[in-house]
């Protein structure tokens, strides 16, 4: 107690004694208390705070209910959030362009943007232990050389049942314009996964996409026939769910979190995985991070405890990559999850290693193909 007093008060002097020999030996008494006390004061109170790059709400509130604060309670940590929705890659390449980084981690990074950072070396490898220990918890898939997966969906198929008695069983019958001439809807933003779509619809295995080459030509003249039929190229899941709503379309290609939504809500529609894709985003640490050791420890945490994933799906209606969270899911609920074996089996992964060292020829051929 007398030292917390110590610490609010030392930059009071004292009343100097009579003598200069008394004096001296109070100034080196004061020196040395002051020395300790600043000390004291110093481990008592400083924690490493922990910047995330992040979505913004509602992805906040929940990352800090499920990981964050359980974290800093047992690690003696605090956080701050740096919202940038859909901005992280850009953020993190401003930052080292100025050479200075200011993050220390970033939440869900999408996949396209968290590969193409990788490519560029501005995100920290894991320790050989950290990756192991990832890899136990998460299984392999789940886990890269420089984070794991989390945050995960599924493009699936949508079809309004009010306006189709029957829906397309997979990709390749999405694409087939005679068999179902009906309107559509289809993803207009990051193509990667619309060209693995389109990859799947002209033959390829799922099980061949993720290191596959995507063959950009291929995909384009793929797209061609189906471009008559698609109304709407979404820009965002919001937009998704509102052409469903007002059933601007007979069909769709959605993210699965939303088309649940749209189906929450009493919309009538039938949902198919099959031949879907995996969209995966990534917690990862930045490269040159202030606090990469402990960002490595917050990815660990996150990792080994599968009921604040539970938790965190359930907040965000998103999947996670730890198995064992399905246990402690309502079993409805983890049936709408892309990392659900039952779903994740029938979806193609995009070969994002190709996309980051070719995504301008790739982007450059879908905005083309928009536009055209």
């Amino acid at each position: 107690m007398e030292m917390d007093r110590f610490c609010r008060l030392r930059g009071r002097p004292p009343a100097a004694p009579s003598g200069a020999r008394a004096r001296g030996a109070l100034c080196a008494t004061l020196a040395l208390l002051a020395a300790v006390g600043v000390a004291a004061c110093g481990s008592s109170s400083t924690k490493t705070t922990l910047t995330i790059g992040d979505w913004g709400a509602p992805i906040n509130e929940a990352t800090e209910k499920s990981y964050l604060k359980p974290f800093d309670a047992e690690n003696h940590t605090s956080f701050a959030f740096v919202d940038a929705p859909g901005e992280q890659e850009a953020r993190v390449e401003a930052q080292n362009k100025a050479g200075k980084i200011e993050w220390d981690g970033l939440d869900s990074v999408g996949g396209g943007a968290a590969y193409a950072l990788a490519a560029k070396h501005q995100l920290a490898s894991l320790p050989a232990a950290t990756k192991t220990e990832l890899e136990r918890e998460l299984t392999p898939k789940n886990v890269t050389p420089w984070g794991f997966a989390h945050a995960n969906l599924g493009y699936v198929i949508v079809c309004l049942t009010a306006k189709m008695t029957t829906c397309p069983a997979n990709a390749t019958q999405f694409f087939d314009t005679k068999a179902f001439p009906q309107s559509r809807m289809f993803g207009g933003i990051e193509p990667i996964e619309e060209a693995t779509e389109a990859e799947v619809a002209a033959g390829m295995p799922i099980s061949a996409t993720a290191t596959a080459p995507v063959n950009v030509g291929r995909v384009i003249k793929t797209l061609e026939p189906l471009k008559p039929y698609i109304k709407v190229f979404w820009q965002s899941g919001e937009q998704q769910v509102q052409v469903m709503r007002s059933g601007q379309v007979d069909m769709g290609i959605m993210w699965s979190n939303r088309a649940y939504e749209l189906a929450a809500e009493g919309v009538k529609v039938k949902i198919v995985w099959a031949q879907g894709v995996y969209e995966p985003s990534f917690w990862t640490v930045l490269a040159g991070a202030p606090h990469v050791q402990t960002a490595f420890k917050l990815l660990s945490f996150i990792a080994a405890h599968p009921k604040n994933e539970a938790r965190w799906a359930q907040e965000v209606h998103v999947s996670v990559p730890n198995p064992k969270a399905l246990e402690y899911i309502p079993k409805s609920f983890a049936g709408q999850l892309a990392d659900n074996p039952v779903n994740y089996d029938q979806l193609a992964v995009p070969n994002f290693s190709w996309y980051a060292l070719h995504g301008t020829e790739l982007n450059t051929a879908y905005e083309n193909f928009l536009r055209g």
